[in-house]
């Protein structure tokens, strides 16, 4: 059946644009005025909080140049947190141009999001990995307990003294092995040292057992347990070979020879400045023209 002439087709499109209208994005969000280095739109910072961490930014930014901010939205209205974030940082124009030295730390109340957005001058220190640290060390934790100003103030901290080498991420210590791990160190040491002293022993039956000994002796942690599993590898070459395991390989039976290594490492750890101007005197602050690539690192909690 045909529809009447245009205002069917009008009525027709109509009834589409309902039907595609949950699928659409959200509007965008407006970008908040820069007004000060911390942008509190959620007001759930502390009077006290905003003017200790605007001072502290003012200061950096003072004597490195760079250009951090921080803003605090109650929810981010549908639109995906990295377009957001890399939206008001781009409008803000954080950092000097030139050198893009700029950082916007943007909290999401409402869908529980956290991202660090870093300049492409900064990428270098404040590199993808300890953007990722400070959210999850020193952020989320505080958040997931209700306390944003402490959130909020350890993470900006840790911004800062990231970017000005004052904070030195300690290495992953290594773990101290267990009894069970001890163990198991010296039965490996053992197996190692009886396999190599029966290949010796086809050749010398009285070097076998010296060789495996001191294989297992070298390959054993510490001093008394490197002892026994000496001294076990011996023992046990010596009593297998006396068997006539060391007489020789049998027709037919195909030899292989040790040609593993085990071994374990432990790894651990984790950038300047450029001074050249402020972001201006007095209560006045506003961006210098920086960019951003969207490096960083988002989270939630």
């Amino acid at each position: 059946m045909r529809l009447c002439g245009r205002g069917g087709k009008a009525v027709l499109a109509g009834w589409v644009w309902l039907a595609l209208m949950p699928g659409l994005p959200a509007w965008a969000l407006d970008v908040p005025s820069l007004s000060g280095p911390v942008v509190d739109v959620a007001h759930v910072l502390p009077p006290a909080t905003v003017e200790q961490l605007s001072q502290e930014l003012r200061a950096h930014e003072a004597k490195t140049s760079n250009q951090v901010a921080v803003l605090i939205v109650p929810s981010l209205g549908g639109e995906p947190l990295f377009d957001f974030s890399h939206r008001v940082a781009t409008t803000w124009k954080l950092g000097r141009k030139g050198t893009d030295n700029g950082v916007l730390l943007l909290v999401a109340l409402k869908d529980r999001k956290i991202r660090l957005e870093v300049g492409y001058g900064l990428e270098g220190v404040l590199t993808d990995a300890r953007s990722a640290q400070i959210i999850r060390n020193e952020i989320v934790p505080r958040f997931r307990t209700g306390e944003f100003a402490a959130g909020v103030t350890a993470g900006v901290r840790a911004v800062l003294s990231t970017i000005e080498g004052t904070d030195h991420v300690p290495e992953r210590p290594s773990p101290s092995p267990s009894g069970s791990d001890r163990l198991g160190q010296v039965l490996s040491a053992v197996i190692v040292g009886v396999v190599i002293g029966l290949v010796f022993s086809r050749t010398h039956r009285m070097l076998g057992p010296v060789v495996g000994g001191g294989v297992s002796f070298i390959a054993a942690p510490w001093l008394l347990p490197a002892l026994i599993a000496g001294g076990v590898s011996l023992l046990l070459v010596s009593l297998l070979g006396g068997w006539g395991l060391s007489a020789g390989p049998r027709r037919g039976h195909r030899t292989s020879g040790f040609d593993e290594t085990w071994f374990s490492t432990h790894r651990g750890g984790w950038g300047s400045g450029d001074l050249s101007g402020s972001f201006g005197g007095g209560d006045s602050f506003s961006g210098g023209g920086g960019d951003f690539g969207g490096g960083g690192a988002s989270g939630d909690w």
